[in-house]
C-alpha cells in the first residue's frame, strides 16, 4: 500500500478528496517535498548558487548567532567575545532555511585581533580585524567546521556568501603590533600617508582613549581636523565628530561645532562626498580607517598576496559569493583585478562591495567605470541611507537630514537608480534597513539625548513602521539583506540570538517567511521595477516579471496614524483581468480602489498580487473562471504547482492545485497554458472549469 504523508493527505481532504482517490499518486508523493515548510528542496540548483542577482540574504555574525553549547546561554552583546561558533551556525541552518532565504552571508572568519583591555581598541569578535589570513579564528572553530557549514548550506539549496576584508588589518599602534600580522608585517606593506619625520611608533601612537592616530581616516579625511595645543589630533574634532547636521540625536553644544564640514543636507561626510569642503580622495584611499593598519595594494607583494588569499578562500571552501568590506576605501583598478580574477574561475564568483556613500554616480562607478566592469555588485547605500530614515526616522545615516520621515528622497532616487544606465546590473545591489554596523531595525529610534542614550520613537516604538520598512526591503529591486535577530524583534546592537531560542513562532520570523514566499511565487528575483508614487509619507512601486501587472507594493511612514485607520494612496493597480482579483498577499487586508486612488484599511503595507477568484461550496473551493486558460497565465507554470486537487473524471489531467500567495488556500490552475493545449484538451479544460464538481 502506498503511504501518503499526513500533511499531504490533510490537504487532499481540504480539497474535498480522499487521498487514496487521487489518480496520480506519484505526483502527490512529489508534492510532499515541495510543500511550504519543507527544507529538503530549494528552487535553485547547484549551478545557480553563484548567481547572486536578486537573491534574498540572511546576515550572520558568527560570534553572536549560535554557540556550540546550544540554548540556555545568557544574552551577550557589547565589545567583547560572546563565543558563537561555525558549528553553532550549522546547527541552525534549518532555522534560516525555514524563512525561505536564498543565501546566508557570514562575517569574516579568519584569525582576529583578540584585543587588550576593553576600554582601548576593543576586540575582534566581529571578524573585521584580521591578524592571520590563513587561519580560521579558534573562537569560531576550524577549517573543517567552515567546510561543513558550507556543505550543509548547499545541501539545503542555499548559497554561501563569505565576508572578506582587503582594505585593512587589525589595530596597529606599534611595530610590535605589526609584527603579529601574517603575512603583512612590514611597515612598507601599509599606507604611511603624512608620516613625515615621525617614527612608526609615533605615527601609530594613540592620541586619546579611543585611538585617532595622525593618519586616521576619521576627522581629517573628509572634514577639518582639530589639534590640541600640544600638536596631537583631537578625537572628537572639537566636538563635531566630523558631523554636519545636529538633527535631534545629540544636542548642538556637544555634537555640532562651528568647524563642522557642510553641507547641512548630509549628516556626515564620507567617501564620494565631493560637496564637503576639504574632501580629499587621497586621504579616503590612503588614510587609515581609524587605527586599523591600512594595506597598500600598490605594493606588489601586498597585491599578489591578497589575490592569492582570495583565490584560496574561494576554491578551498567552495563559497558562492563574496561580500567585500570597505570597498570604497580602495582603488578601482585593484578592485577590478580582484573581480576579474574571480570571474574566470570554473565557478565564477560575484563580489558585493561595501561602498558607503549616498552619491549615486560615485557609487555606480564601483560597479562599472569608463566602460569597464569593476565589481559585480554593491551594497545599495544610496537607497538604504534614505530608507531607514524615511520609514523609521533613524537620524544617524548620511542622508537622515533630508530623509527623516520623508520618503520623497527614497522614491526619487529609486526611480533614478532603476532607470539608470550608470549601473551594469541593479539586481546585484544589496538593499538593507539594518546591518552589523547600524544595528537592528527594531532598535532604530527617532530621537536621542546623546551617544549612549537608548533613544525613543521611530521603528523602536511603532510596529507599523517596521512592517513598511521590511516591505520596501523585501520587495524593492535588488538583493534584500536581513540582519540576524530582526526576525525575533531584537533591539540591541550586535546582540546574541541564542536567548531568543531561535523561535520559529515569532511573528517577525513568520512575516519574513511569508515575504520570501511571495517573492518566490511571483518570481521577483530579477523582475523589473517601476515607481508609481512618492511623497513625504507614501511610496508606491511595482515589480513585474514577464507579462502582466506584477506585484504592487504600497508603503507609508504614517506612525502617527492608528493602525486601523484608513490610509489613502494616490495610486492604484489597473483593473484585474476577468476571473481574477487583486488581493493583499501579506495581511489579507481589505482595500478599495476609487478614482485611481487606493484606500487601505490600516497603515500596514499592502503587497497586491493577482489571484484567481475562488468561489466556494460548503466551505470548499469548487470553481474557477475561464481566465485560467489565458495564454499569459503566470500560474500555469509548473514551478508554482504543488499537487493534484481536482478530482472530476477527466479533469485531473488538466488542472492542478497550488497555494494562493498568502499560503492559506488551495487554488485550481491550468496544468499547462492554453497555447500548449490541443483543441480537444482545451475544450475539456473549459468544460471542467465550468462544472461544479467539487
Amino acid at each position: 500500500m502506498t503511504r501518503i504523508p499526513v500533511h499531504v493527505a490533510a490537504l487532499a481532504l481540504l480539497c474535498g478528496l480522499q487521498a487514496q482517490r487521487f489518480e496520480d499518486l506519484h505526483l502527490l508523493q512529489h508534492a510532499a517535498h515541495i510543500l511550504p515548510g519543507s527544507t529538503g528542496v530549494r528552487p535553485f540548483g547547484p549551478s545557480r548558487l553563484s548567481d547572486l542577482a536578486g537573491r534574498s540574504v540572511y546576515l550572520v555574525m558568527t560570534d553572536r548567532f549560535a554557540s556550540s553549547k546550544g540554548q540556555g546561554q545568557p544574552a551577550c552583546n557589547g565589545r567583547g567575545w560572546c563565543n558563537g561558533t561555525l558549528q553553532g551556525i550549522t546547527s541552525q541552518l534549518d532555522y534560516i532555511s525555514g524563512m525561505g532565504f536564498d543565501c546566508i552571508w557570514v562575517t569574516p572568519v579568519v584569525k582576529n585581533f583578540y584585543g587588550p583591555a576593553s576600554e582601548e581598541s576593543g576586540y575582534g569578535y566581529h571578524g573585521y580585524w584580521a591578524e592571520d589570513l590563513y587561519q580560521i579564528d579558534a573562537n569560531f572553530g576550524t577549517k573543517e567546521d567552515l567546510k561543513k557549514l558550507i556543505q550543509e548550506t548547499h545541501r539545503r539549496g542555499m548559497c554561501f556568501i563569505l565576508d572578506i576584508v582587503l582594505n585593512h588589518i587589525r589595530p596597529v599602534h606599534s611595530l610590535e603590533d605589526l609584527r603579529q600580522v601574517k603575512p603583512f608585517n612590514e611597515t612598507h606593506h601599509l599606507h604611511l600617508l603624512n608620516i613625515s619625520n615621525l617614527s612608526f611608533n609615533e605615527y601609530t601612537g594613540k592620541a586619546s582613549r579611543w585611538p585617532y592616530p595622525t593618519q586616521a581616516l576619521g576627522p581629517g579625511a573628509a572634514c577639518y581636523l582639530h589639534f590640541f595645543s600640544n600638536g596631537t589630533p583631537d578625537g572628537t574634532n572639537n566636538g563635531t565628530f566630523c558631523n554636519n547636521y545636529p538633527s535631534n540625536v545629540y544636542n548642538p553644544q556637544t555634537y555640532y561645532g562651528p568647524l563642522a564640514a557642510g553641507p547641512a543636507a548630509l549628516k556626515y561626510c564620507g567617501p564620494g562626498d565631493y560637496i564637503c569642503p576639504g574632501y580629499n580622495e587621497t586621504v579616503t584611499q590612503e588614510g587609515w580607517f581609524y587605527d586599523l593598519g591600512d594595506l597598500n595594494q600598490s605594493v606588489p607583494f601586498v597585491r599578489r598576496s591578497l589575490l592569492h588569499w582570495v583565490h584560496y578562500m574561494v576554491t578551498e571552501f567552495q563559497v558562492d559569493g563574496l561580500r567585500l568590506d570597505t570597498a570604497s576605501f580602495m582603488a578601482h583598478d585593484f578592485l577590478k583585478e580582484v573581480q576579474d580574477h574571480l570571474s574566470i574561475l570554473e565557478k565564477p564568483i560575484q563580489v558585493i562591495g561595501e561602498v558607503t556613500t549616498g552619491n549615486m554616480s560615485f557609487h555606480a562607478s564601483f560597479q562599472q567605470k569608463d566602460g569597464q566592469r569593476i565589481l559585480s555588485g554593491l551594497q545599495n547605500f544610496p537607497l538604504s541611507y534614505a530608507a531607514a530614515p524615511g520609514y523609521c526616522g533613524w537620524p544617524n545615516h548620511a542622508l537622515s537630514p533630508t530623509s527623516g520621515f520623508n520618503l520623497t528622497h527614497l522614491a526619487v532616487e529609486s526611480e533614478r537608480q532603476w532607470k539608470s544606465h550608470a549601473y551594469s546590473n541593479t539586481d546585484l545591489l544589496m538593499n538593507m534597513v539594518s546591518s552589523q554596523d547600524d544595528g537592528p531595525i527594531f532598535g532604530m529610534y527617532r530621537e536621542s539625548a546623546g551617544p549612549f542614550s537608548p533613544g525613543t520613537g521611530g521603528c523602536k516604538a511603532h510596529e507599523s513602521l517596521v512592517l513598511n520598512a521590511l516591505a520596501w526591503l523585501m520587495f524593492a529591486k535588488g538583493m534584500p539583506a536581513v540582519t540576524w535577530g530582526d526576525e525575533q524583534g531584537n533591539t540591541e546592537y550586535r546582540n546574541s540570538l541564542w536567548q531568543f531560542a531561535w523561535n520559529r513562532s515569532a511573528w517577525q520570523y513568520q512575516l519574513l517567511s511569508k515575504m520570501n514566499a511571495i517573492r518566490r511565487r511571483n518570481r521577483l528575483e530579477t523582475a523589473s521595477a517601476k515607481v508609481h508614487y512618492g511623497d513625504e509619507h507614501i511610496f508606491v512601486f511595482q515589480r513585474v516579471s514577464g507579462e502582466g501587472s506584477g506585484v504592487w507594493i504600497f508603503t507609508n511612514n504614517l506612525h502617527s496614524v492608528h493602525r486601523d485607520q484608513t490610509v489613502v494612496y494616490p495610486a492604484a493597480p489597473p483593473p484585474a483581468p476577468r476571473g481574477m482579483i487583486w488581493q493583499d498577499a501579506l495581511f489579507r487586508q481589505p482595500f478599495a480602489v476609487e478614482a485611481g486612488q487606493l484606500k487601505a484599511s490600516s497603515s500596514r503595507p499592502l503587497v497586491l498580487t493577482l489571484e484567481y477568484e475562488v468561489m466556494t461550496k460548503d466551505g470548499l473551493p469548487w470553481k474557477i473562471g475561464h481566465a485560467v486558460l489565458g495564454e499569459s497565465d503566470p500560474f500555469a507554470l509548473c514551478f508554482n504547482i504543488f499537487h493534484l486537487c481536482y478530482r472530476a473524471r477527466g479533469c485531473s489531467e488538466v488542472f492542478l492545485c497550488r497555494f494562493s500567495s498568502s499560503g492559506d488556500l488551495p487554488i485550481l490552475v491550468a496544468k499547462e497554458s492554453a497555447s500548449r493545449m490541443s483543441p480537444s484538451r482545451r475544450s475539456k479544460a473549459a468544460h471542467c472549469a465550468s462544472q461544479r464538481l467539487l
